[in-house]
């Protein structure tokens, strides 16, 4: 059996905080004043449940260590100052079989957080212990200054812990959060486009057709475009092009009578010469 986990003990206080959600719940609660006391004794976490007809006190010690377990001689000290006593761990760290028949244990499962009971902790009667409520009510009225953590140092070991992941996670989201800021601006452009033009494509589209239709040119014809390209270069109507073409071929046609003509009656002027 391994002697330690990499689970920390702060992972089991948040999931015990959790199941006590309805109570009065505090981690590293001290039994009374710290001063002049040999006898003082901490739990891990303890909860009251809010309750005058059935009052209970529960009392948790938190092992994620094997050996922290073995070399625990006080935590029989903790009994007379609560109902109910459990042990809790990483699953499988401590047996059933290793606590006496009135403390419960309970396993953590890290994969899922969750807390499963291997042993109900048996209630007892206690006197109210009044030295622990008063550092209570005297010291944990307030909200912990380093919740679910023993002290600074634990807290700092926990928060460097999980800065890889942290750091990873916040990679991953920054890459979608990227790839959702640009395909937004894609579409505040086109939205931009559409109202500065006056429209989508195929608004747009229609509108070049009657423009088209209003200058002369027949949009039925498959190659339309290419005459309002030609338009837009030329700044000439496409008729008045055909139209200049075809005055220059009837040109050439009647130069070439012409030149026919004159060859014919060269001829006819030789004879009335010699004559």
């Amino acid at each position: 059996m391994a002697s330690k986990t990499n689970i920390r003990a702060d992972e089991i206080k948040r999931a015990l905080a959790k199941r006590h959600t309805d109570d009065l719940f505090l981690t590293e609660v001290k039994t009374g004043q710290t001063w002049g006391n040999k006898e003082l004794l901490k739990f891990d976490a303890f909860a009251i449940k809010r309750s005058w007809a059935k009052p209970r006190f529960t009392g948790y010690e938190v092992k994620v260590s094997r050996a922290d377990f073995l070399n625990d001689q006080k935590w029989p000290g903790y009994l007379p100052h609560c109902h109910c006593f459990s042990f809790v761990c990483p699953k499988g760290l401590i047996q059933p079989e290793e606590l006496t028949d009135e403390v419960g244990l309970i396993w953590y499962y890290p994969d899922s957080g969750a807390l499963v009971t291997k042993r109900p902790a048996k209630y007892r009667l206690i006197e109210v212990p009044a030295d622990l409520l008063y550092y209570i009510l005297l010291s944990r009225i307030e909200s912990d200054r380093h919740p679910f953590f023993s002290d600074r140092r634990e807290m700092i070991e926990s928060y460097l812990s999980n800065k890889e992941a942290r750091l990873r996670i916040g990679q991953e989201f920054k890459g979608r959060l990227f790839d959702e800021i640009s395909g937004l601006r894609k579409k505040v452009k086109e939205l931009e486009d559409e109202l500065r033009y006056g429209g989508n494509k195929e608004e747009q589209l229609a509108m070049i057709k009657d423009a088209a239709e209003k200058a002369g040119i027949n949009v039925r014809y498959r190659w339309w475009t290419n005459e309002v390209v030609k338009m837009l270069e030329n700044s000439i109507h496409p008729d008045i092009l055909h139209a200049v073409e075809r005055i220059k071929r009837e040109a050439d046609e009647i130069q070439k009578l012409a030149k026919v003509s004159a060859n014919q009656e060269q001829p006819t002027m030789l004879l009335d010469t010699q004559r």
